[in-house]
């Protein structure tokens, strides 16, 4: 007969064992709960889609339909879109794409906990596993557009630099961001109920004020506020990247990459440093 594997608790303080320890063991956690993150990841995808009227339709649907807003205010003279030096479709479907990585994934980060408090309270298991199979669902939407946005290239006589073959490291920073922001978010939504409306009424001003959909203007408050906005980095650069093969903005995008690694370790830290109190608040 097989003997069980024995867990032994003891008083010392979490806090007492050193950084070194908690690191370690932040990882370590993760590492062996990669079975529950697939699980998690597969049971949230087959949800999300199995009583819906389109299915997988909405995964193409709503950027199609962000960036037909955009060109219709472009037509209207309502907003610039400016010269691109690339058809529109193009530019845009993959600015909206970039954009979602992030905005969809934010939301689904924060929410992802309190929705399973029914689970957290009977199952002890590391919370962050929750984090980061909400967001494997996200990067999954992301790539399957990725592949739509290939025809809309030849549809335009256009062909994609062969660096969109390294697409998933340089996206990496913005995933990182959008980790970083989930964690700290998932806990203040246990506490505020009300944290993902603000977070959705937030991130739809905040698309209007980034030149994603548009070229950069010349002068202006937004040029300002995007100069020292890292997304705009994680999302821009990426896409010329794709486009173009290249970038005038490397080392903002080296900065914000930091700035991304930096929210992404504290929010992860403060995570799991108030993992065994989110029981108590659900």
């Amino acid at each position: 007969m097989k003997e069980g594997k024995i867990v032994v608790y003891d008083s010392i303080s979490l806090y007492s064992r050193g950084i070194r320890y908690l690191i370690f063991d932040m990882v370590s956690s993760v590492w062996k709960s990669r079975e529950l993150i697939y699980r998690l990841f597969l049971r949230n995808f087959v949800v999300r889609y199995k009583q819906s009227l389109i299915n997988w339709g909405w995964i193409f649907l709503m950027p199609f339909i962000t960036m037909l807003t955009f060109l219709l205010l472009n037509i209207s003279g309502i907003l610039k879109i400016g010269d691109l030096k690339v058809p529109y479709p193009i530019y845009g479907m993959l600015g909206v794409s970039l954009w979602n990585l992030f905005s969809n994934g934010l939301p689904s980060t924060t929410l992802s906990v309190d929705s399973l408090g029914g689970l957290i309270g009977k199952i002890n298991f590391p919370k962050s596993a929750i984090i980061f199979a909400a967001s494997g669902q996200v990067l999954v939407d992301f790539y399957i557009r990725m592949l739509v946005i290939l025809p809309v290239f030849l549809i335009y006589m256009r062909f994609p630099s062969w660096l969109i073959i390294l697409f998933p490291i340089y996206i990496m920073p913005l995933v990182l961001l959008m980790l970083g922001c989930g964690f700290f978010f998932a806990i203040v939504q246990v506490i505020f109920k009300d944290t993902q409306h603000i977070i959705n009424l937030g991130l739809s001003f905040f698309l209007f004020l980034m030149p994603i959909m548009y070229d950069m203007p010349k002068k202006g408050l937004l040029v300002v506020l995007s100069r020292y906005n890292p997304i705009y980095y994680l999302i821009s650069v990426p896409r010329d990247l794709i486009i173009f093969g290249t970038t005038n903005n490397f080392i903002p995008y080296f900065l914000s990459t930091l700035i991304s690694l930096f929210i992404f370790t504290i929010g992860w830290f403060v995570f799991y440093l108030s993992e065994t109190k989110l029981a108590e608040r659900i």
